[in-house]
């Protein structure tokens, strides 16, 4: 991963440098010349870039895309053979097996780490964002697209039930159906079937227009108080795992013991036209 202050063409060391412009935080995917795919240090380095950024005081959203013509090709398939130790007959003992059980415990943590964030999550999808990539991106808050994009649950064609995530987080943003069609053929979708069914929620011509889209709705969110925005995202994210009755106490109990009386004064600091006071 590279980590950059959201001037999208700056140069910066790999890992971590200045990392947030106006408040948001910029991850990159910078494999380019291999279409993006997600070896290990990048699978295994997205944990450790986001929560650095999340911890920063002053980013109040992050946002992660691509460089080059695609946000990502899916896991790489030189990790995928050499962490799975996957051998011409198949066989394994059963030590073996529970590796392989501690490596995909390991593999949805590092997607789960992006879904845990404190501040909101944007998703930039461009080009091929297929596999392992259409994964990562169920897991932020907000994903948008360009129209050509090409998403895939694509583990179904390889032989092998996905299991880093999609499964369990897609049905809480598309229907049941169109999950199923997708997950039971694994074909490529685009862009535009994509904002069809709500996996996107808008989509743009190309990467310049999407960039800027990001960037204009990352700094929208970022300019609210900061702890209402982290609390909305906390009331929402318990609220899948509630009931109507129970997410209702929980925002409840949010607003009587952390809301403060700052962010209300900071809003009413705005008129109409949407000036500061």
């Amino acid at each position: 991963f590279q980590a950059e202050d959201g001037i999208r063409d700056s140069s910066t060391s790999r890992g971590l440098g200045d990392v947030y412009k106006r408040q948001v935080g910029y991850v990159w995917i910078n494999r380019p010349d291999k279409k993006n795919a997600l070896d290990a240090d990048v699978w295994f380095g997205l944990p450790g870039v986001i929560e650095e950024l999340d911890n920063n005081e002053e980013v109040r959203c992050i946002v992660i895309a691509g460089k080059g013509d695609g946000f990502s090709a899916g896991i790489d398939i030189t990790m995928f053979m050499s962490d799975f130790q996957i051998n011409e007959d198949m066989s394994s003992t059963p030590k073996d097996r529970k590796k392989l059980k501690n490596q995909i415990k390991k593999m949805q943590d590092a997607f789960t780490a992006l879904s845990k964030t404190t501040v909101p999550v944007i998703a930039l999808a461009h080009g091929h964002c297929i596999g392992g990539a259409t994964a990562l991106i169920s897991a932020c808050d907000i994903r948008i697209s360009t129209k050509d994009a090409k998403f895939s649950i694509g583990e179904t064609k390889l032989g092998l039930v996905a299991d880093v995530g999609i499964l369990q987080r897609m049905p809480k943003i598309v229907s049941k159906g169109d999950l199923r069609e997708l997950a039971y053929t694994g074909k490529v979708f685009d862009g535009d079937y994509a904002e069809k069914i709500r996996f996107v929620s808008k989509t743009y011509k190309n990467f310049d227009d999407l960039f800027d889209a990001g960037v204009e709705l990352a700094e929208e969110i970022a300019s609210n108080a900061s702890n209402i925005v982290q609390g909305t995202k906390q009331v929402l994210d318990k609220g899948e795992d509630l009931t109507t009755e129970q997410a209702l106490d929980f925002v409840q109990l949010w607003n009587c013991l952390l809301y403060t009386s700052d962010a209300a004064d900071d809003s009413l600091r705005v008129d109409l036209g949407g000036r500061r006071i």
